[in-house]
């Protein structure tokens, strides 16, 4: 994944694109750069690349934000330029981030983004292993919530199938089409070879650290190193 060389921050490829497209650095971390259209969705990225802002935020934040730039009401144009650029990633109901607060770009939705963990993952895991790290990812959900969705009782809008069996665990089919087909819904990365590099050199090492971090935490607590609320 490309960092910005200003601020480290991690850049999604669509933030890359949309770049390339304005000939303008891929992280507006000191702003809207100039000779950029001072666009809605230009001069909230600006406001989100912030380093100040370490996790995703509310709609109404970003609006308070905006508000000494913008005179008129944001409150709905805001949620289409935040939804419609891929530059933007869902986070939970009313939440948005960018890639560098540990989100899945192009995903707009739980079941979408608990998909992306399950292509990634090196086994089957438990509902409660995907609730973490989407937990540690930033997401913010109601859990059962999530659970219904493993369990096929909420339906998604790509129809994405999960399998689950008594023990809890949950699977999906990882193969190169299941990840493709996915990935032109989602669309995750601009291109197929992008995505399948993402996953491998990305995604995957993030996942397997956050599940290792779990079972650390989990040992701890058996061994009374650790007291959780």
């Amino acid at each position: 994944m490309t960092r910005c060389h200003r601020c480290d921050a991690e850049l999604s490829a669509w933030e890359v694109r949309k770049a390339e497209e304005l000939g303008s650095p891929p992280c507006w971390c000191n702003g809207v750069p100039p000779g950029i259209p001072l666009t809605l969705a230009n001069v909230a990225y600006s406001e989100l690349c912030h380093a100040g802002l370490t996790r995703p935020v509310k709609i109404h934040d970003v609006v308070r934000f905006l508000s000494h730039k913008y005179t008129w009401n944001l409150r709905y144009s805001i949620n289409v330029a935040l939804s419609q650029d891929k530059r933007f990633c869902w986070a939970g109901r009313a939440l948005y981030g960018l890639a560098r607060h540990g989100l899945i770009p192009g995903v707009r939705s739980l079941a979408e983004a608990a998909y992306a963990i399950l292509l990634a993952a090196p086994r089957r895991l438990h509902v409660e292993e995907v609730d973490f790290v989407l937990e540690q990812f930033n997401y913010r959900f109601n859990s059962d919530s999530l659970a219904h969705h493993m369990r096929g009782y909420t339906t998604n809008r790509w129809n994405l199938k999960f399998q689950i069996d008594h023990w809890n665990e949950v699977w999906i089919n990882a193969g190169r089409d299941a990840r493709h087909e996915y990935n032109a819904k989602v669309r995750v990365c601009p291109t197929h070879l992008a995505f399948d590099s993402w996953l491998e050199d990305h995604l995957a090492p993030k996942v397997q650290r956050t599940l290792d971090d779990r079972t650390r935490r989990l040992a701890d607590l058996k061994g009374g190193k650790i007291d959780i609320a």
